[in-house]
């Protein structure tokens, strides 16, 4: 028995080792592996990416996927990152460029940029922030998206409605909404046809920018979630919902989709079918319209109470600092720079291209293989310049908790399980609990908030003697524009004369 076994295990460690270097470049091929979400167009881009090397004698390597969770991302990455076993390069979105960084798990970019010609720089001014830690570079993005709406046009006529206003305050939003609905429902029958699906965190934050408030103060120091304003955009959502019923409740919606996840292939099946009049989704839902329409479409913004504004927000590679291939892996986001990656982004419609100088090209404005869709992108990019602000990040407390306590006060207001009031001042205390008890843990993040409440307190002494307020002492992307644009702050090196 014991020949037997030990015959068995030198048969599998020999055939393990065949198998090893007879894998496509196993042998000789560094492998570099992506950790990225699974989406139809990622075997393009990796043959795309191969052939780039190639054709300009860069390194060989070879790219492969380790598909990523959708919703296990950050504890992947994460758990795998301080263990030493991550991804060469790992796809992250807004806020974990920050969060991967604060556990130590990713390379200092700065000068690989600068040598490769991937700088924080040469993106979209308003997410080149989102870039950088301390001063220092630590990503890059393969895709730029803005929130907007898609209006089917085909369902607006069949409510006798023209396409709706580029811009439009929340009273004309409203006013359109319900005539929408009325159109298209019959009195006293089961409705199934709303105006948009449930509003998410970010509609909402968006709507509380509009009126001058971020989620977090200027300093990020503190949320803003039972800020009076806040209660204001609760009152016009929960009117919206359960009085005019231009907005489903989430028993509605489940009904609609049969799940409450609200997955984009069945939102785009149910704006195509006409049970939305809007659909708030980036550039890249026409990856879905190409295939299955609605062709008719316009976009617009969403409303806002007098600041016009709205979310851009990336997908950025990062790479991982225990990777042993960290310089061949600078070579994809070298990549994701160049003139052939953002040129298939312009063409597959997957969100906007990193660099925005793509987006003047007349191949993105008015593509040539759908002149149903000449016009939108024009209006789309002038949107993603003029409109878009990063979303915020809180170094002081994880996105995902926040996320949890704000559903939970939706979900309770909404259901009359709580007022309005007494719904986020709960969500508010959670979030200040889950501030202190990070900076206790934290020395570097006391130290931070310490010196970041001293900030807000001098930001307020200075509004409130009509003072400018100094750009540097807020770090709250939202703030930094707003100032600028009320007069409150002088733009980045300016100077009070």
């Amino acid at each position: 028995m014991k020949t037997l076994f030990i015959t068995v295990l030198l048969s599998l460690i020999v055939a393990g080792v065949v198998t090893y270097f007879t894998l496509p470049g196993s042998s000789k091929t560094p492998i570099i592996s992506w950790v990225i979400r699974a989406d139809p167009v990622r075997e393009t881009q990796i043959e795309t990416f191969h052939r780039w090397l190639e054709e300009n004698d860069y390194p060989a390597m070879e790219l492969r996927l380790d598909i990523m969770s959708r919703t296990k991302q950050d504890e992947k990455n994460i758990i795998q990152g301080v263990s030493g076993v991550a991804g060469d390069v790992l796809d992250c979105y807004t806020g974990q460029v920050n969060l991967y960084q604060s556990v130590g798990m990713l390379e200092d970019l700065t000068d690989m940029a600068k040598e490769l010609g991937f700088e924080a720089s040469r993106t979209y001014p308003a997410i080149q922030e989102a870039m950088m830690v301390d001063g220092r570079q630590y990503g890059f993005p393969r895709n730029v998206g803005i929130r907007f709406y898609w209006a089917n046009l085909e369902t607006f006529e069949r409510a006798g409605l023209a396409a709706p206003p580029d811009a439009w305050s929340f009273e004309e939003f409203e006013r359109i909404g319900r005539e929408f609905v009325q159109a298209l429902n019959e009195p006293g029958e089961y409705q199934d046809v709303f105006f948009i699906r449930p509003l998410s965190v970010w509609d909402r934050v968006i709507f509380m920018r509009s009126l001058g408030i971020d989620l977090f103060n200027e300093t990020m120091t503190r949320s803003n979630m039972d800020h009076p304003i806040h209660q204001k955009v609760f009152q016009m959502y929960y009117r919206w919902v359960n009085e005019l019923k231009i907005i489903p409740t989430k028993m509605e919606a489940e009904g609609l989709s049969s799940s409450s996840g609200g997955g984009s292939r069945v939102e785009v099946f149910l704006f195509r079918a006409g049970n939305f009049g809007l659909l708030a989704m980036g550039r890249w839902g026409l990856m879905h319209f190409r295939k299955v329409g609605p062709k008719k479409l316009a976009v617009c913004e969403l409303p806002n109470g007098g600041f016009r504004n709205t979310f851009i927000s990336y997908g950025a590679g990062v790479i991982y600092k225990g990777s042993p291939n960290k310089d061949l892996a600078g070579y994809l986001l070298k990549f994701y720079a160049s003139d052939v990656y953002n040129n298939q982004i312009v063409e597959n419609a997957d969100a906007l291209p990193p660099i925005p100088a793509y987006t003047e090209k007349e191949t993105f404005l008015n593509p040539p293989d759908y002149p149903n869709e000449w016009g939108l992108h024009g209006r789309i990019r002038e949107m993603t310049m003029d409109l878009g602000i990063a979303e915020t990040y809180c170094p002081f407390v994880l996105l995902k908790p926040v996320s949890r306590y704000d559903l939970d006060a939706t979900n309770k207001i909404l259901a009359d399980r709580a007022s309005i009031s007494e719904a986020l001042e709960l969500a508010a205390e959670f979030i200040e609990k889950d501030i202190q008890r990070k900076i206790q843990e934290n020395e570097k993040l006391r130290l931070l908030y310490e010196k970041s409440i001293k900030d807000q307190a001098e930001i307020e002494r200075l509004r409130n003697v009509g003072k400018l307020v100094p750009l540097e002492l807020i770090s709250n992307p939202f703030y930094r524009r707003y100032y600028v644009e009320m007069g409150w702050s002088l733009p980045e090196g300016g100077n009070e004369s």
